[in-house]
């Protein structure tokens, strides 16, 4: 009886250890994707709020208004974090529209005061690999 040695191939499971080797690097590469991918969805759909918000304030509804609107656009969003939002309103004199004023107030050359928003919205992220951030955004509005 002649009984035959299997041969064995001097390279046989290299391609095991490569895989072995490379795998880790592929999947934190895929998760890195995924996470960096999470985070922009996040921050465009706080921009989306944002732009209504921006658009409702146009017709000077008043602070809680706005604030009503961005709360409603926010929660249709499929965010990870509920987005805090600060709305501010105040009136202010075109030629120095950083200086708040009262509303009533009579500017140089006899042209009415201007009212603007300001509107912030920030939202924790939580990330799979990225870490943990608040992402803020932020617009001035200018009703008149």
């Amino acid at each position: 009886m002649n009984l035959s040695r299997r041969r064995r191939d001097p390279v046989s499971g290299s391609a095991s250890v490569e895989f072995a080797i490379i795998a880790p690097v592929l999947v934190l590469a895929v998760l890195s994707t995924a996470d960096i991918g999470l985070a922009v969805h996040e921050s465009f759909e706080i921009d989306q709020a944002l732009r209504n918000g921006a658009e409702a304030a146009l017709r000077d509804p008043g602070e809680t208004r706005v604030e009503a609107v961005l709360a409603a656009v926010d929660a249709t969003g499929s965010g990870q974090q509920v987005t805090t939002w600060t709305v501010d309103r105040f009136c202010a004199c075109p030629e120095s529209s950083g200086t708040p004023t009262s509303c009533s107030t009579t500017c140089g050359g006899s042209l009415p005061t201007a009212i603007f928003y300001d509107i912030k919205g920030v939202r924790a992220y939580l990330g799979i690999l990225l870490p943990a951030r608040d992402l803020t955004r932020a617009a001035s509005v200018q009703v008149r």
